[in-house]
């Protein structure tokens, strides 16, 4: 590796751009000549140098060197010669790095002299972090925000959105785009799995719109929330399924290759971006959010959903894709049909601080209309187009899928 440095130095542009974190201890004893030589080349010819010049300059500068000597700076400088070549961005990455770790030692060595009541170390150490600090911050910034008018409306245009198949609130919240992370909420037995399934695969759904749709089941098994996808998508009952499955195989047939199913009980954060990562879906439900480990520990449950929901926003945006996640409401939503933020099991101001619209699913507790079918959806924050309230519609539990 000292060689393939050495190398790349031997290229003035590489230097220059580079001389101001090497240093002669960064090489091998054994190498550290060589380098000083080229460091010398450079100040006096301001040129690409070869391995020959190199041993040329050395050889005229040490006259009185011996035989031996003369014979190992030679194959030294031949090693450098024919040492493998290495990109410049690595070349400079190592650089870096290597120069990061001396210069730990030298803040080091200073610690120990002001332990030994060295007065000077101080003043030395002060220097030293002046001269040094701006290599520690960063660099490789973000790309600035383009002027184009045109670019950035077509960032908040509908045009750019998965339609919500839900009349009455589509007409409010269009739907939800790339890089926007929303939350569905509900209390036990509302119907959120079935609220998410309708959207992806009922009637002009996101499948029906093209959309990649990825399903992360890690709840219920993923094969029962996939029949709930047939049911959906066909409008037939399990009945009707288990009667004719061919018939309804060849119905779905229109969307299963955009509509991807996997368990992921026990998942935590990190499985999950590497699947998004691989899969590159243009919507992710996750059922449930709530139940993603995280591999840090917290002091309480709510700075554990807080991080949570965090990640996931940034995974929307990283990934590229939209991001639906189901969560739980507090026993507080039961038998409410406007569902607020106070009511999020766990996490009350974190999930709502990290999703860009959350939707609240409420139902009536009626002893004599248990199954009544009507659901309310409260729009309960909506940075997509800033409405808030809430719309009316129906479960149709035998289909799974949400009707007007």
């Amino acid at each position: 590796m000292d060689q393939s440095l050495l190398k790349s130095c031997l290229n003035n542009s590489f230097y220059s751009e580079n001389k101001a974190k090497l240093r002669p201890s960064l090489f091998d004893d054994t190498l550290k000549e060589v380098y000083t030589t080229i460091v010398s080349m450079h100040d006096t010819f301001d040129k690409d140098l070869t391995p020959l010049e190199l041993f040329s300059f050395w050889k005229a500068n040490n006259p009185t060197s011996t035989g031996a000597w003369t014979a190992d700076i030679q194959d030294l400088i031949n090693s450098v010669s024919n040492a493998e070549e290495i990109d410049d961005v690595v070349a400079v990455d190592v650089i870096e790095n290597l120069w990061r770790q001396h210069i730990g030692l030298d803040i080091a060595t200073l610690g120990i002299k002001m332990s030994e009541g060295d007065a000077s170390a101080m003043d030395l150490l002060k220097s030293l972090l002046d001269r040094v600090s701006e290599g520690y911050m960063p660099d490789d910034f973000a790309d600035e925000v383009t002027d184009d008018i045109d670019e950035l409306l077509a960032v908040v245009s509908n045009d750019n959105r998965f339609k919500f198949n839900i009349d009455t609130l589509s007409r409010e919240v269009y739907g939800i785009g790339r890089g926007e992370f929303g939350v569905i909420a509900a209390y036990s037995n509302v119907g959120k799995t079935a609220f998410a399934i309708s959207l992806c695969a009922a009637p002009a759904g996101f499948c029906a719109q093209g959309a990649r749709v990825g399903y992360i089941a890690n709840e219920e098994i993923g094969k029962r929330t996939k029949l709930r996808a047939v049911q959906a998508y066909t409008g037939m009952t399990k009945d009707e399924i288990a009667f004719d499955s061919r018939g309804a195989a060849a119905r779905y047939a229109g969307i299963k290759e955009r509509l991807t199913f996997v368990d992921a009980q026990g998942w935590d954060i990190q499985m999950l971006e590497a699947y998004l990562n691989k899969k590159k879906f243009d919507v992710v439900i996750v059922d449930m959010a709530d139940k993603i480990a995280l591999t840090q520990q917290f002091n309480s449950g709510h700075e554990r959903l807080r991080e949570l929901y965090y990640r996931l926003r940034e995974a929307a945006k990283k990934f590229d894709c939209a991001i639906l996640g189901l969560s739980q409401a507090s026993a507080e939503a039961e038998g409410k049909t406007r569902i607020t933020m106070s009511m999020m099991e766990g996490s009350k101001l974190g999930k709502a601080a990290e999703s860009d619209v959350m939707l609240g699913i409420g139902r009536m507790n009626d002893p004599d209309n248990p199954d009544d079918p009507s659901r309310w959806i409260t729009v309960m924050k909506n940075k997509i187009s800033g409405w808030h309230g809430t719309v009316l519609c129906n479960l149709n539990s035998q289909t799974s899928r949400y009707e007007v």
